[in-house]
């Protein structure tokens, strides 16, 4: 069962101080399986994902399916954005079936967990479906995961949702890390969205110009 003494059980709400990041078989071989998003969309969006790790401090599981074989490696920017992480590898297709997966995530401390993984009907869908069972509170990441199609995604997306797994966005957690926009954190937080969404640089872009007349 989880192990956890900071979840907030009266919100629905994910924290930075109750939730751990996992994310799983980003790798260069298998991000090429992925047909419902471009490969450069779903790339910004994993590491878009992957920094809300880092701006929040969460605790980060790395994990990737059999790399030294047509799986590839984990995404180059990932393994140097967390360069003191172990990235486990395995050769169950489920990472919840692999003992030192689910060891990193106990170690955590955390029963939140923000699930992200490069195809959502099997890296994303078999975990967190694991999870929930195991008594976690989960959400899956679906726009920094991809499919090989919409059909397949939507049946994952179905199976996660009856299974009790919220689905959400990198923005989305990112939105719910933040909270409120006193924090010391909001600036770094408010470069993030700028950097990764071609929205928010304009709202950026528009402040600034209007804060130089």
């Amino acid at each position: 069962m989880a192990q956890n003494e900071t979840t907030n059980e009266t919100s629905p709400f994910f924290s930075e101080d109750d939730a751990a990041l996992l994310l799983i078989d980003h790798q260069t071989g298998l991000i090429q399986g992925v047909e419902n998003q471009d490969t450069v969309t779903v790339r910004n969006n994993v590491l878009a994902l992957a920094r809300v790790g880092q701006i929040y401090d969460l605790p980060v599981v790395l994990t990737t399916s059999r790399a030294e074989g047509p799986n590839g490696p984990l995404l180059p920017e990932l393994t140097e954005m967390f360069p003191d992480e172990e990235v486990i590898d395995r050769s169950d297709v489920n990472a919840w079936d692999d003992p030192e997966f689910v060891k990193a995530v106990e170690e955590t401390g955390r029963s939140n967990l923000i699930m992200a993984g490069i195809l959502t009907e099997v890296c994303v869908a078999f975990p967190a479906i694991s999870a929930i069972n195991e008594g976690y509170n989960v959400q899956a990441v679906i726009d920094a995961s991809g499919s090989f199609n919409d059909r397949a995604e939507q049946a994952a997306m179905s199976r996660m949702e009856q299974a009790g797994v919220d689905l959400t966005s990198w923005f989305a957690v990112s939105s719910e890390m933040l909270k409120d926009w006193t924090k010391d954190i909001a600036p770094e937080q408010a470069g993030h969205f700028g950097e990764r969404t071609g929205f928010y640089e304009l709202v950026m872009a528009s402040y600034e110009a209007a804060g130089s007349d």
